[in-house]
């Protein structure tokens, strides 16, 4: 592989990385992530210590691939003839996107949900979209100057946009067209984190945009029967989409995460006032300090079973609730969090919502 020329050294880094990012490229049989199928990725790897890793694959899609397809990218079903499935990479390449942010050009509304949709025909989840930073380059670059990605190579970086509609040209167009980006504008930052929020559009909790977080933090639908209505007006409705709806599979994740934040805060609720929490500033505040930072011992302590956070109360006798997902300690966090500052439990949103 030749010696890659954007990152040769990690005081050359442009990025300020909170943790990996991978910044990729698909090319397809088509353009409908639920029925098309992915012929060709290229992926880079950049890492908070400078230093990059590269994934570059044919992949045999097991179905024909459109004359139409081929007229765009020039992969033919005779070039990946022989090469590796999918599912046959899928363990490798969910252990390789696990635990990274992503980037890319139009990833927001074409490459991730490809992804998230190839790993889940094989009931495999490493992207977890609330849990993840996406930049895309394409978005900013609309939001900036309006145009295309060769017109972006072009404007940004002075040169002509050489191999467009390969994977790894049009990825590592991307970076360097991101990084004359963070040069060009003072306003960006160069944070994932930042790039992530840049274009304000994350009241949208899935990708397909089908839940919104709207006025005072709850969460709404955005189609259909109940659109505009909390989600909590029509549970029965959350679970006929990520059980038996041909939505997307990060949107049915959404919606499976959804539905079991709500059950889980109306447990939480329930062991809240069986102790007599509620109204009571004092408990409420140890309580939320004890989960919080993890000081104080008294009247609260906290151990693990496993993977799990158990609290107790030490009353009479002590009473404990064993956290069953991470969501749920956040749930009882902002739960005292509104106790102690007198607006109620009733009244605040659910905590981030996406993949489980």
């Amino acid at each position: 592989m030749e010696q890659p020329y954007f990152i040769p050294k990690p005081a050359t880094t442009f990025l300020d990385l909170e943790r990996p990012i991978v910044f990729f490229d698909l090319e397809t049989t088509g353009t409908n992530a639920g029925q098309d199928r992915i012929i060709e990725l290229c992926a880079i790897k950049l890492l908070p210590n400078g230093t990059q890793e590269e994934r570059y694959h044919l992949i045999d899609p097991v179905v024909p691939i459109p004359a139409e397809a081929t007229a765009i990218h020039g992969i033919s079903d005779a070039d990946v003839a022989g090469q590796p499935t999918f599912e046959s990479l899928a363990p490798e390449l969910e252990t390789w996107f696990a635990g990274c942010d992503l980037g890319g050009y139009n990833i927001k509304r074409f490459d991730v949900p490809f992804l998230i949709e190839e790993f889940a025909r094989y009931k495999r989840y490493p992207i977890k979209v609330s849990e993840t930073k996406l930049v895309d380059v394409m978005a900013i670059y609309h939001h900036k100057e309006k145009r295309d990605l060769a017109a972006a190579v072009r404007f940004y970086c002075n040169r002509e946009h050489e191999g467009a509609h390969g994977a790894r040209a049009d990825v590592l167009a991307t970076i360097d067209v991101l990084k004359h980006q963070l040069l060009r504008y003072e306003d960006l930052k160069g944070n994932t984190s930042f790039l992530h929020d840049y274009l304000g559009d994350n009241h949208y909790l899935d990708l397909g945009r089908k839940f919104q977080r709207a006025g005072g933090g709850h969460i709404v639908y955005t189609f259909g029967k109940n659109k505009g209505k909390r989600v909590e007006e029509d549970v029965d409705y959350l679970k006929w989409i990520y059980e038996k709806s041909d939505f997307g599979a990060e949107t049915k994740l959404a919606a499976q995460r959804i539905f079991y934040n709500l059950l889980w805060k109306n447990k939480i609720v329930a062991w809240l006032e069986a102790n007599g929490i509620p109204n009571n500033v004092a408990l409420a505040g140890a309580l939320y300090t004890k989960l919080k930072f993890g000081t104080g011992d008294f009247p609260f302590t906290t151990h693990q079973e496993g993977a799990h956070l158990v609290v107790t109360y030490a009353t009479e006798p002590p009473s404990s609730y064993r956290f069953p997902h991470k969501d749920a300690r956040d749930i009882m966090l902002q739960l005292l969090e509104e106790e102690i500052k007198g607006t109620g439990h009733g009244s605040g949103p659910l905590s981030p919502v996406g993949g489980t």
